[in-house]
């Protein structure tokens, strides 16, 4: 399969993850892009860049079924921007091992909590 062609398949199964599940498209996204050759923080940096306008799309379907309101996202914006901020800041001085493995840790404890409902 070409590069392009499995990079459109991979688009659509993120944004199915990502749509579906409101969460999962970065852990498809990152191994994806190294895949084709993006290597290390800069599939990091690309796969946010490829989640945050499908989150929009999923995000906008849902406020408009009224499944949310903009009400309830509020109080995580400050924080959550703060974060973002401080993430983004600190990647680039982190080694990309470490950063690798902190992720494989909390894929594991999401994974213990979803399957034991913990």
């Amino acid at each position: 399969m070409g590069k392009k062609w499995l990079a459109a398949a991979g688009g659509v199964g993120v944004g199915l993850l990502n749509g579906l599940l409101g969460a999962g498209g970065g852990m498809v996204t990152v191994p994806l892009l190294e895949l084709l050759g993006v290597r290390g923080k800069r599939s990091h940096a690309t796969s946010l860049a490829v989640i945050v306008p499908l989150s929009f799309v999923s995000a906008w379907l849902y406020w408009r079924r009224g499944w949310f309101s903009p009400g309830e996202l509020l109080p995580f914006l400050p924080g959550g921007l703060l974060g973002a901020w401080a993430g983004a800041a600190l990647l680039p001085r982190l080694n990309t091992a470490w950063v690798k493995a902190a992720f494989g840790l909390l894929l594991l404890w999401a994974s213990w909590r979803l399957l034991l409902g913990g």
